[in-house]
């Protein structure tokens, strides 16, 4: 039978665990830390399969797919004392998913003092609704058909490149704040804020389809949203100028240099 293990359920637990039970004819048995307690009584209430373990140990010792989900810079304090996997290096057909940001794999293994399998992942808020391509390092089938069920894996040949892809995710709550932004003047123009709030919603909804069609490039899809000497153009072309790219272009080469420093918190 599977057993999944997620200690620190925050969002991204809540999302894992509601695409992995909701709807699901026959669905994994999920032990939950109780670290997030408001969070972990809520879905072990939904789901029946769903149960909250009195402390971290717990969870390790049920699950066979041990998914690492505290935040990066509370690790040390999280995993501190935990042990996964049997004595003398047994590891019992487990494996360890670590879903925090800039911590790389020898990290992780040493932080556990274990020889499990450990495999590095970028799950997305998504998955709820099984419709996230999840990075994963190194390949491993069993974690790679966990997250298949979830939207998709997409396996890469090492953490540099995992980190590559990490910076990118990195990018989502300054596309929030973009739009929140297109509201906020919306709303000084005299615009009632509801409105402008559900306009712009559908607005980048709609774009959110239209990403769907992999026929076409990013760089196709604008150009198809686009006409010559339009107002789309004219935004694009006076706001989002080569001094604009470059700038964007120097915070991911940062964020990405400190992502491949043993030790640093990016957070």
């Amino acid at each position: 039978m599977e057993r999944i293990g997620i200690i620190g359920v925050g969002e991204l637990g809540r999302a894992l665990v509601t695409g992995l039970c909701e709807g699901v004819e026959n669905p994994p048995d999920v032990f939950l830390s109780p670290r997030g307690a408001r969070t972990a009584a809520e879905l072990s209430g939904r789901f029946a399969t769903v149960r909250v373990c009195a402390d971290n140990q717990e969870v390790a010792d049920r699950a066979s797919t041990l998914i690492i989900a505290v935040r990066p810079q509370d690790r040390a304090e999280a995993l501190a004392g935990l042990r996964v996997g049997g004595p003398g290096g047994d590891t019992g057909g487990r494996v360890v998913v670590s879903v925090m940001a800039g911590v790389g794999v020898d990290e992780v293994r040493g932080l556990l003092r274990t020889a499990v399998p450990v495999v590095r992942a970028i799950p997305l808020p998504a998955v709820r609704e099984r419709a996230a391509v999840t990075v994963t390092c190194p390949e491993h089938p069993g974690v790679d058909a966990l997250f298949d069920r979830l939207g998709g894996a997409l396996p890469v040949p090492d953490e540099a490149t995992l980190d590559v892809f990490q910076t990118l995710t990195s990018t989502l709550t300054t596309h929030y704040w973009y739009l929140a932004t297109l509201t906020a003047w919306a709303a000084r123009q005299g615009v009632a804020p509801e409105d402008a709030d559900r306009y712009v919603r559908g607005l980048f909804q709609a774009v959110g389809r239209s990403l769907g069609d992999d026929t076409r490039s990013v760089q196709r899809l604008a150009g198809d949203h686009e006409t010559p000497r339009g107002t789309n153009e004219r935004i694009r072309t006076t706001w989002f100028t080569p001094d604009n790219a470059e700038a964007l272009t120097r915070a991911l080469d940062g964020l990405l240099k400190d992502l491949g420093r043993p030790g640093t918190d990016p957070s």
